[in-house]
């Protein structure tokens, strides 16, 4: 027969089987046990799927058992500890799992001094021992907990070897895999199968549920955009910086923790070279071939928040959509003989109304499709799309993207749509010869 073996320092008082809502822990951070509910999810767990297991506190054996009790035309199985009866059933906790115990209990042990787990193999369960000045807890291995045992750096962070970065708050990276695990103090808190992350994370500082899980995934990856901003692990840094595309790290939010500077290693490790936005790094084919490796592909996200802090210490491909998420654009030159007489043909007619025009004109290739204009750098900029939608087109986005120019007034503003619609009346008073 074999057993789970879970010891720690000192003797357990058996009302820590029956007290629901008593914990000591609850405000101490130091401690990974919060809430004082698991045990006794533990013990229902264990009796309600009849799986062997003792509990000695020193040399003394506390004894569980249960009895039927009817209550609204239902019966249930009222816990009695050491014979005495408690307000528990074995109804509690339905949805936990095997490794919850586990969990729940090993999470004790190293609350306390010396807590350690071990497999033992009995012959029977009578030959299990206690320990002098110990408490011991000994669980039946079954196939649910022998899975757990096969698989203990799912759940458990103090055997695993690939340790990446550790500081002096107790703060550990892993290396990542197919599946995203974070731990909470070496207890796993967090498990996204099918997940591909950089790393795995054991981080004193997240906050848990009464159920021992992430209480809020916004507020942890607020925080992890914070830890990862200041870390100065050259190593860490080169893995986010190389490695990050494709897997879950690129989806967070690099411009949240803004007060949390990135340490000046991330920068150094950039070096001279030219970030590309991931999203449309196609667009960069030519560019990049021109750089070969002289660049770094990376979430638009995370090249906005480093040019923030960094400015022009950073070279970024397509600089401006890094910092107002326009999206890149490319200027064109040369435009086709066609492209030219229909600007011309614009200009003209516009000059000719007799609206103004006070600002250069370029056209662009941009990332995005429905862009068909901007007003940037006192230059109007128009897509090369709006050449195929005829004359009409291009004068209305001329007209808008110069009216931008002059007053200030940003898109889908309220004072922007006043604007165009006054400039309307103006050129029918001209017309008209009569004024309002």
């Amino acid at each position: 027969m074999k057993f789970i073996k879970i010891t720690s320092k000192g003797e357990i008082d058996e009302r820590a089987f029956s007290l629901l809502g008593a914990s000591s822990k609850r405000e101490d951070d130091t401690k990974i046990g919060m809430f004082g509910s698991g045990l006794k999810y533990s013990l229902a767990f264990l009796l309600r799927n009849n799986i062997p297991f003792r509990v000695f506190s020193g040399y003394k054996e506390i004894k569980f058992t249960t009895i039927d009790e009817d209550f609204r035309e239902k019966t249930f199985k009222r816990i009695s500890v050491n014979g005495k009866e408690t307000s528990l059933t074995t109804d509690m906790g339905m949805d936990w799992k095997s490794w919850f115990v586990i969990r729940e209990i090993f999470s004790n042990a190293l609350d306390e001094s010396e807590g350690s787990i071990d497999i033992l193999e009995v012959n029977n369960i009578e030959s299990l021992n206690p320990v002098e000045d110990y408490t011991t807890f000994y669980i039946q291995v079954n196939n649910e907990f022998q899975k757990i045992i096969n698989e203990w750096d799912l759940y458990f962070s103090e055997n695993r070897k690939d340790l990446l970065y550790h500081d002096d708050k107790f703060n550990q990276i892993y290396g990542g895999g197919e599946s995203l695990i974070v731990y909470r103090k070496g207890i796993r808190c967090h498990f996204a199968e099918k997940t591909k992350s950089l790393f795995n994370y054991d981080l004193s500082w997240v906050n848990i549920n009464e159920s021992r899980v992430i209480s809020n995934d916004w507020d942890f990856k607020y925080n992890l955009v914070g830890f990862l901003r200041k870390i100065s692990d050259k190593g860490i840094i080169h893995r986010i910086l190389y490695n990050i595309n494709d897997n879950w790290e690129n989806d967070l939010t690099w411009s949240h923790c803004s007060h949390i500077p990135f340490s000046d290693d991330w920068q150094k490790e950039i070096g001279d070279k030219h970030l590309i936005p991931y999203e449309n790094a196609g667009f960069w084919d030519e560019e990049i071939k021109y750089l070969k490796s002289k660049h770094i592909v990376l979430p638009n996200n995370l090249i906005q928040a480093l040019k923030i802090q960094f400015g022009d210490k950073i070279k970024v491909i397509g600089d401006d959509a890094a910092m107002d998420g326009k999206g890149d654009k490319k200027i064109i030159n040369e435009l086709s003989k066609r492209e030219q007489r229909l600007l011309d043909e614009s200009v003209k007619f516009l000059t000719d109304a007799g609206y103004e025009i006070k600002y250069p004109i370029k056209v662009c290739k941009f990332v995005s499709n429905v862009t068909l204009g901007q007003a940037q750098d006192e230059t109007i900029l128009l897509s090369d799309k709006v050449f195929t939608m005829g004359k009409r087109e291009i004068i209305n986005t001329i007209i808008e993207e110069s009216q931008h120019l002059k007053t200030g007034f940003r898109d889908e503003t309220r004072a922007m749509q006043t604007d165009l619609i006054n400039l309307t009346i103006s050129f029918m008073e001209e017309k008209l010869g009569r004024y309002l």
